[in-house]
């Protein structure tokens, strides 16, 4: 539905520049015929006030059942509505999948939570030690082993694009940083957010498998959730069925290429595949899954897991979630295993959508209670 309308009240040399304004409704696949279609319809609008806004896909478990929502476009100024096939970078909600991995070589006997991370590297790193007490495996995936988020030898090399900070990195580049990096306290104690750490996690887990990234996490989750239409690779899916990445102004820019640390933000999915996720999560389905929500640390952001983070609701529920950001994209994960619910968010735009996070929290909670 558009409405334009013509302001005779402006000059006319203004006129001849902007002859009319028009105002439309964000293009959506909502029937608004539910409870549930109008409290989303609601917070959506209230998503799309910020001007950055593109496109939005959401998927909603309420016990058990699954519910797709998409707003906007795909791409800015093409008018193609997304669908729950539709394909987004997840960012940083990748980590949860390294978190399940590293669950599992745990449980194969690959690598055990408190070993020292010097036993996993080649080469002499006597400087990931402070007064004594060393690295462990655990801290790399709970954001407390210290290790520096970001190298500046990512940033200051010549070939750094901002648009692609992680393009053209490599595993040498990655180690020489981590070589020269100093501790500031002792690992374990405090928490700090690390891309550098979880990119190392993944390092490790492909080492003891002798297989890249995506091959552990097809054989260990996607396959056995049956979740097909994940992946690392963009290259054989339809440019049709990808949500293009956008800048501050709406611009679109490219999708992360991370070809070094994919175990921190290098997954694309959809809200098909996503909200089998949540289910599984829910359920804990694999014991790699219920291991990697053990509690390993209470931090500033709350407790966490297995690069989860784990709270609980004023109403006792627990949550397990997590969220993601790329360049032009933003997504977020949220469990909740009590109510066998949750939702996904993903988007292709740089919109703020945090309050959308606390509002479908609270339509959960508030629907659930309805149908207790």
């Amino acid at each position: 539905m558009i409405k334009c309308f013509m302001f005779k009240v402006l000059p006319f040399k203004i006129l001849l520049l902007f002859p009319f304004l028009c105002f439309s409704q964000v293009k959506s696949d909502n029937n608004l015929k539910t409870s549930l279609d109008s409290l989303i319809d609601k917070n959506v609008k209230t998503y799309y006030k910020d001007p950055k806004a593109v496109g939005l896909s959401l998927g909603i478990v309420l016990d058990g059942k699954k519910y797709f929502y998409n707003y906007g476009s795909i791409e800015n100024g093409k008018n193609i509505l997304p669908t729950n096939k539709t394909i987004y970078e997840l960012g940083s909600i990748t980590k949860t999948f390294t978190g399940i991995v590293l669950a599992q070589a745990t449980l194969d006997k690959k690598i055990k939570l408190d070993d020292n991370l010097q036993k996993y590297l080649k080469g002499d790193y006597q400087n990931l030690a402070y007064n004594g007490k060393s690295i462990k495996i655990q801290d790399l995936s709970n954001h407390t082993s210290r290790i520096t988020r970001i190298f500046p030898n990512l940033w200051k090399r010549a070939e750094w694009d901002s648009l692609n900070p992680y393009a053209s990195y490599t595993k040498e580049l990655l180690f020489e940083g981590l070589h020269e990096m100093k501790m500031d306290t002792l690992p374990g104690v405090k928490y700090t957010y690390s891309n550098m750490a979880v990119g190392i996690l993944g390092i490790v887990l492909e080492d003891q498998y002798q297989k890249d990234y995506f091959s552990l996490v097809q054989q260990f989750i996607l396959k056995p959730l049956e979740m097909s239409y994940t992946t690392k690779d963009l290259s054989k899916v339809d440019k049709k069925n990808i949500a293009l990445a956008h800048n501050k102004k709406r611009e679109v820019i490219p999708f992360w290429d991370n070809a070094i640390m994919p175990a921190i933000g290098g997954l694309r999915s959809n809200t098909f595949d996503m909200t089998k996720y949540i289910i599984a999560n829910n359920k804990d389905v694999l014991q790699s899954i219920k291991l990697s929500h053990q509690f390993t640390f209470s931090g500033t952001e709350g407790d966490l897991g297995l690069n989860w983070f784990l709270h609980t609701t004023p109403e006792g529920y627990k949550i397990y979630e997590h969220t993601g950001g790329t360049g032009g994209s933003r997504s977020s994960v949220y469990c909740f295993p009590d109510l066998d619910s949750g939702f996904i968010i993903l988007s292709n735009s740089l919109a703020d959508r945090k309050g959308l996070e606390k509002e479908l929290s609270a339509i959960i909670i508030k629907l659930n209670s309805k149908s207790k």
